[in-house]
């Protein structure tokens, strides 16, 4: 005979990864790159992450900010 595999046990615990600030496209110029406050980061184009007026170039950026 083949033995049973043990039943499944559904876990009750879910983790919930919530995504802090909001993404932005930034298009810059020569004369005005986005320079990050957080780690000096400077480019002319890309994303960076805003929430309540902080910004940052990645969400870890943004977290030690807020």
């Amino acid at each position: 005979m083949a033995s049973k595999k043990p039943a499944k046990v559904a876990s009750s615990q879910k983790t919930v990864n919530t995504l802090i600030g909001s993404s932005v496209l930034y298009f810059g110029n020569a004369d005005k790159p986005f320079t990050c406050p957080s780690c000096g980061r400077v480019f002319l184009k890309g994303f960076f992450f805003e929430k309540d007026g902080k910004t940052g170039c990645t969400r870890v950026c943004l977290a030690e900010q807020v």
